[in-house]
């Protein structure tokens, strides 16, 4: 899941209202919600390593609600497929991610912080003696930016009984830690991440991987973004193998993406 956050103001005061007091109450309530939304074309859709598209192009995008005491949800959707070319389900080719969580600050420490739920959703019956695709999150991160440089780290954890096929998934984690550094005074970004994925459950060992990303993004404008990526995992190819395809091969990727 990606989610991308451009915050802008609720048109709520181009109401026409009755008396002014009236229209300032409403200004007042409706200013304290911002939304923003996302698109994107990507060459590959990965997921904490590994494709989720069988190294086909997705179409992704979503949109947020945020309060400006720092709670907030949203929706995100992705084409998939590896639900079906894993035998998961019968019939489905969509994700949709639902999540609400709260974020703020320490207060004069400068370290952020971001904590919520977040659950993937593939509509569609699962084959009969397959484990749920659909699973349940919860996470928590702390955030902080050193100059330029911006650095956050992070933990998911499985709260649902299976997870993306994987019964008894629950107390599952990933592990994140990710920095963000500008190239001078340019529009490009260049982003590392770094994850580790361990999955609970007697016959779950065998899948737990790393997995590390270098992205290059260029801001075309405040709206339009250009990015090239390279991400690579440590999995066991035995494991990690559907069809004659090894899921964690590394992978180089492009896309474009909107925030509005």
């Amino acid at each position: 899941m990606k989610v991308l956050k451009m915050k802008m103001a609720v048109l709520g005061a181009l109401m026409v209202p009755l008396m002014p007091v009236v229209a300032e109450e409403a200004k007042a309530a409706t200013s304290e919600f911002s939304v923003s939304g996302n698109v994107g074309i990507f060459s590959d859709y990965i997921f904490r390593g590994y494709t989720q598209t069988k190294e086909d192009p997705a179409l992704q995008g979503g949109f947020d609600v945020e309060h400006e005491s720092g709670a907030y949800a949203g929706v995100w959707a992705s084409n998939v497929n590896w639900t079906t070319e894993g035998g998961y389900m019968d019939d489905n080719s969509l994700e949709l991610d639902f999540y609400g969580g709260f974020a703020g600050g320490l207060g004069e420490t400068g370290i952020g912080y971001d904590v919520g739920i977040l659950k993937f959703y593939y509509p569609g019956d699962n084959t009969s003696g397959q484990a749920d695709t659909d699973a349940t999150e919860v996470y928590a991160s702390l955030s902080k930016d050193i100059g330029p440089v911006s650095a956050s780290l992070g933990v998911y954890v499985v709260v649902s009984d299976d997870a993306w096929g994987f019964a008894d998934a629950d107390g599952s984690k990933y592990f994140t830690a990710d920095v963000d550094v500008p190239i001078g005074s340019t529009p490009l970004t260049a982003s590392f991440h770094v994850g580790r994925q361990t999955f609970e459950g007697a016959s779950n060992e065998p899948f737990d991987y790393t997995d590390w990303k270098l992205n290059l993004e260029y801001a075309v404008n405040d709206t339009f973004a250009v990015g090239a990526f390279y991400t690579d995992t440590n999995q066991k190819v035995a494991s990690w193998t559907v069809n004659n395809v090894y899921l964690g091969d590394g992978t180089p990727g492009i896309y474009v993406s909107a925030g509005f």
